[in-house]
């Protein structure tokens, strides 16, 4: 289902479907979203707006009985992950540097 549809508050904005995750009777769907080259918030704003239309073109594609209503968020886990990262690296060093103070290196 790979299309380009134009938006036109999204102009020179890369978007990324990360995740999809559908409610159990397929009704909703949450839709997380990376994206690079404009503001966060107004970004999910303006998907937000066209969500019918979003809508809309996933039911020409599946065959369910109802077509799921999409709202989109933006997708953190990859900051969390480079936080956690960044997290982990500072303690490597720290034993690292511990180690150098108490002399084992």
């Amino acid at each position: 289902m790979l299309r380009e549809h134009h938006v036109e508050n999204l102009n020179n904005v890369i978007i990324t479907i990360t995740e999809v995750q559908p409610s159990p009777d397929l009704r909703y769907a949450k839709v997380f979203i990376t994206s690079f080259g404009g503001d966060e918030k107004d970004i999910l704003t303006s998907l937000n707006s066209y969500s019918y239309l979003f809508s809309k073109l996933v039911a020409k594609e599946i065959k369910t009985k109802y077509s799921p209503k999409l709202s989109f968020y933006q997708d953190y886990s990859f900051e969390q992950a480079k936080k956690i990262e960044d997290l982990i690296n500072l303690n490597k060093w720290k034993k690292i540097f511990l180690m150098k103070v108490d002399g084992l290196i």
